[in-house]
């Protein structure tokens, strides 16, 4: 083990609470957004849920997030640990009943300022982008995006 992996641990080692049974506990600093237990190393604070991974299975890839099987942003059981892309943790934390916002498609999504039905408006209209936005008070861009399909996309499940 290097002299930087055994540091890493032996600050791990001193808050973490070994549940054998399920998710590891924290004693040490858990701030209150987000909730990830963490201490300091190198300088730097350190995410317990990462350390745990770095310990126990090696280096994280660049781009890769820890992410948790338990939901419980305070464990750091490595069994309960997983990686993936910002994709994965995005799409994690909508199916975990987070982040809803980000997966609702269409008029669903309390950002819209479109319905399906103005949509299909859009799409319809025989005037140039400059004329639609007018109507509907966005730009000629956004028109353009919406009848190329680059934004609310045909066959999306709106």
């Amino acid at each position: 083990m290097s002299m930087g992996k055994n540091t890493l641990l032996s600050g791990f080692e001193k808050f973490v609470i070994k549940n054998p049974e399920g998710c590891w506990g924290w004693s040490g600093c858990i701030p209150k957004n987000p909730r990830y237990g963490q201490f300091r190393h190198n300088m730097k604070l350190e995410r317990a849920h990462r350390a745990s991974w770095i310990i126990h299975f090696g280096e994280i890839p660049t781009g890769m997030f820890v992410l948790h099987k338990c939901d419980n942003s305070i464990c750091s059981n490595p069994d309960h640990l997983f990686l993936g892309n910002n994709y994965d943790n995005n799409k994690d934390a909508y199916l975990k009943g987070r982040n809803k916002i980000l997966w609702a498609y269409g008029e669903k999504n309390p950002r819209a300022k479109f319905t399906n039905q103005q949509i299909k408006e859009i799409r319809s209209l025989n005037l140039n982008n400059r004329q639609i936005a007018k109507i509907y008070k966005v730009s000629p861009t956004t028109v353009g995006r919406i009848k190329r399909n680059l934004s609310w996309k045909e066959g999306v499940n709106h």
